[in-house]
């Protein structure tokens, strides 16, 4: 990190250095360039002088130019260098924020729709498992993660590493935000994976749907786009 700063410092002075040097240069062409007044004999030998010693300077001033250019020239190839060398690194931390929920994030994926059941309830069906609880909408997102989601959502509110869901009265907390039915959960990751992932016989849709719960899915969506997570807490 030390090394990138000192780099891009040098690289700072030399444009300082550079812009210094080609004003001056500017200056003295434009100095010996304007048309000069009739002039004595004395007069025309000093500017003649002035002149010699105006293209000496630009002729240094130039040839500085070239060496510090050179220099740049250098120390981009070198911070180029370092930029390749840390690319991985660089998507190793892209991975991890997409992970933890803390930026957004888009592309392919899956959508689930699971609701509380409506209408009577079938003989021999506990009511109190006809509808949608906590720890089915954690089931569900463990088997997409399982499916290999890299991003999960519930109506909106994006999961991150430490959000919560639990059960607050009539409503599921996610996060900070209570939610009622229906809830909306999309996922991003490879479709074909997550929903082999939540079809699987026995598993957690089918539970849901002996439940007589409401589940409408997988769908697979070409394009999804999450937030990043808005609340996090256990």
């Amino acid at each position: 990190m030390i090394k990138r700063i000192e780099t891009a410092f040098l690289l700072t002075l030399i444009g300082v250095l550079l812009g210094f040097m080609l004003t001056v240069q500017l200056r003295s062409t434009h100095a010996v360039r304007w048309p000069p007044p009739p002039l004595r004999v004395d007069e025309n030998s000093k500017l003649l002088d002035s002149l010699a010693s105006a293209k000496h300077t630009n002729e240094a001033l130039e040839a500085k130019i070239s060496d510090l250019q050179a220099q740049v020239d250098r120390y981009e190839k070198q911070v180029d260098a370092e930029i390749g060398t840390m690319a991985p690194d660089r998507q190793k931390l892209e991975d991890y924020q997409i992970l933890a929920g803390t930026v957004p994030v888009h592309g392919p994926g899956v959508k689930v729709i699971i609701d509380d059941h409506h209408g009577p309830i079938p003989v021999g069906v506990d009511p109190r498992y006809a509808i949608v609880h906590d720890f089915d909408l954690r089931r569900v997102v463990n088997e997409l993660y399982a499916g290999g989601a890299e991003a999960v959502s519930i109506n909106g509110e994006r999961m991150a590493v430490n959000t919560g869901v639990v059960c607050i009265g009539p409503t599921i907390r996610v996060g900070l935000a209570r939610l009622v039915p229906p809830f909306t959960i999309e996922a991003i990751g490879d479709p074909q994976k997550m929903t082999s992932q939540l079809n699987r016989p026995g598993g957690i849709l089918d539970l849901l749907r002996s439940r007589t719960v409401t589940v409408t899915g997988p769908v697979v969506q070409a394009e999804l786009h999450l937030k990043s997570a808005t609340g996090l807490t256990g």
